[in-house]
């Protein structure tokens, strides 16, 4: 999926960043939007671990860059891992833009995880740099919960990161990464009916659509009512009635005759995803104070 990549000399990147900047908008479009990730430049460390970014595996450190003074990240074993959960999911084109020196066998790559949920629908290589600036950009699925971006090094050779910028710009002229049919749970933001699991169905607000178990369309197979217990989550058939077997969707106990729900998790925003408990949160009362605004579903037990 990657189709455009430039690299430039970074002293000329710092003598002339007017030039740069001209450059970027003739390619990508004039009206980037800010960082999607957290310390793009790795500058905030909590001990040996970086404070935005989570180490999944290997070892890192800081490092000098271009310049003594100004520190990168260095990914020091092999493999080396990073990785950062966003929520994003209004960006249609992103543009990365790394700086970086980074052998040949070092075999660097980025990954994105759009929908958070464990499936990386493209992978691309991080070039070969010595300081230099290197753009690349993919056009993201129409629709999606979240991204999570992975940075890995594979090979033995140097790899020091100095900024790793992800922006949400327009100008994208590659086709959509594509989400694999069949993957998306109840919940999950979706373009086609095909893209959800089995015996789900693609529906609501057309500006916000979401993975359903039942539509005008599509009634409950039961007879049960087709409820949404709020225009952040999906309409249900009978939700909180205790009716779904093992193996049905949902997105809390009180869905399941078992009384478990598995794999459920809210979709938080900030820097709150996987903090609250979602049963309390849907609950009648209010539940808990946590800052969700949606819900990827589960199944039953």
């Amino acid at each position: 999926m990657k189709r455009a990549s430039l690299l430039l000399p970074l002293a000329a990147r710092r003598a002339s960043s007017g030039a740069v900047l001209a450059l970027g908008i003739s390619m990508l479009g004039a009206d980037c939007n800010g960082d999607i990730v957290q310390d793009p430049t790795f500058r905030d460390w909590c001990g040996a671990s970086l404070c935005a970014w989570k180490l999944d595996t290997g070892r890192v450190q800081p490092a000098p860059t271009w310049n003594e003074n100004d520190l990168g990240v260095s990914f020091v074993a092999t493999p080396t891992q990073i990785s950062q959960v966003t929520t994003e999911s209004q960006a249609t084109c992103l543009l990365f833009t790394s700086v970086a020196n980074i052998d040949p066998s070092a075999d660097m790559t980025l990954a994105v995880d759009f929908d958070s949920d464990g499936s990386f629908e493209y992978t691309g290589p991080l070039a070969s740099a010595s300081w230099q600036e290197v753009q690349t950009e993919i056009t993201a699925p129409p629709a999606y919960q979240g991204i999570t971006f992975a940075i890995r090094k594979s090979g033995t050779g140097t790899a020091i990161l100095a900024e790793m910028r992800i922006q949400s710009t327009t100008g994208c002229s590659a086709p959509a990464v594509q989400i694999d049919a069949g993957s998306l749970e109840l919940g999950e933001k979706c373009s086609a009916s095909s893209l959800c699991r089995a015996g789900l169905t693609c529906t609501g607000d057309p500006a916000d659509l979401l993975c359903a178990q039942c539509s005008t369309a599509q009634p409950c197979p039961g007879g049960q009512k087709c409820v949404a217990r709020s225009v952040f989550l999906p309409a249900q058939c009978a939700p909180g009635e205790g009716l779904g077997k093992p193996g049905d969707p949902c997105l809390t106990g009180s869905d399941c005759a078992s009384g478990a729900c598995t794999g459920a998790t809210p979709v938080a925003l900030a820097d709150e995803a996987g903090t609250c408990d979602l049963d309390a949160a849907i609950a009648p009362d209010g539940g808990t104070n946590c800052q969700w605004y949606g819900a990827r579903g589960g199944s039953c037990r």
